[in-house]
């Protein structure tokens, strides 16, 4: 690298130009220009050639950029030492290509990179094993799983069969006294009711009689509402009976109107009840 760049690009002149946006200085040599972090991380790979990055020009710009940020009092003690961690394994890597090839050191840290390696693949493959744990439904919270049967019990029952006998004579010696539930029907006008009185009144009819006026009087108490209404059902049903006999005639002129009765047999065929 030529003196111009390293002046012009020395993170120690450039502080701002220090931290990349991983939180990570920023380094730049001749083979390499990017933040620390990444840098460590493919060295551990070997997908970067460490052989093209001078030790000692790693160690000065690294102190530049640590120097730069114990200055300027923005990074914590924390972040400062995660740095220098990143840095010391970078140097521990690249020393080790400093070895002579075929010599018991150098068989050693090959052996060491390649336990490097299949760590981290195995990290990763934990973590993408994890993150799809992580992404199944879980038992109790996403899903339930069916009721379990009560285990059977083991040993002696649970009870003496000798004394659920005695028991059971016990109950089949109090004499059972029968109590049958009659509920009270309510008090209803029945349609046989209503034919005798519809029967009654037919001598006697006023003309322009409606059906309401042949009802009978009501009860008093809570159940007259009802007793009106069943009044009022069966009395039509019985109209109805006496129109098909032909001595009452029933006529209604529009929908939900009052229905006249009158005695006679009907003008027309058929019921001349209009709904």
């Amino acid at each position: 690298m030529a003196p111009e760049a390293e002046e012009a690009t020395t993170p120690a002149e450039a502080p701002r130009a220090a931290v990349g946006n991983s939180g990570a200085p920023v380094l730049r040599f001749e083979a390499w220009e990017g933040p620390l972090d990444l840098l460590l991380e493919l060295a551990r790979a070997q997908r970067v050639d460490l052989g093209r990055i001078s030790v000692t020009e790693l160690a000065t710009q690294f102190v530049a950029v640590l120097d730069a940020a114990i200055a300027r009092r923005a990074v914590p003690l924390s972040r400062l030492a995660e740095w220098t961690i990143m840095a010391a394994w970078l140097l521990v890597l690249r020393s080790r290509l400093l070895l002579p090839a075929g010599t018991a050191e150098s068989a050693a840290a090959e052996r060491e990179a390649a336990d490097l390696r299949r760590r981290l693949a195995d990290r990763e493959a934990a973590r993408r094993l994890a993150d799809w744990l992580e992404r199944r439904p879980q038992l109790g919270r996403d899903i339930f799983a069916r009721g379990t049967a009560e285990p059977e019990a083991a040993g002696e029952p649970a009870a003496d069969v000798t004394e659920l006998l005695r028991a059971c004579l016990k109950l089949l010696q109090v004499p059972m006294r029968e109590r049958v539930y009659r509920p009270r029907p309510p008090l209803l006008w029945r349609v046989p009711d209503a034919l005798d009185r519809l029967r009654a009144l037919l001598p006697d009819l006023p003309e322009g009689a409606t059906l309401e006026q042949l009802l009978p009087p009501a009860p008093a108490g809570e159940g007259a509402a009802l007793w009106r209404r069943s009044a009022l059902a069966s009395t039509l049903l019985a109209g109805l009976e006496l129109t098909r006999e032909g001595s009452v005639r029933l006529e209604q002129d529009l929908a939900f109107e009052a229905i006249q009765v009158s005695p006679g047999a009907p003008s027309r065929p058929g019921c001349a009840v209009a709904r």
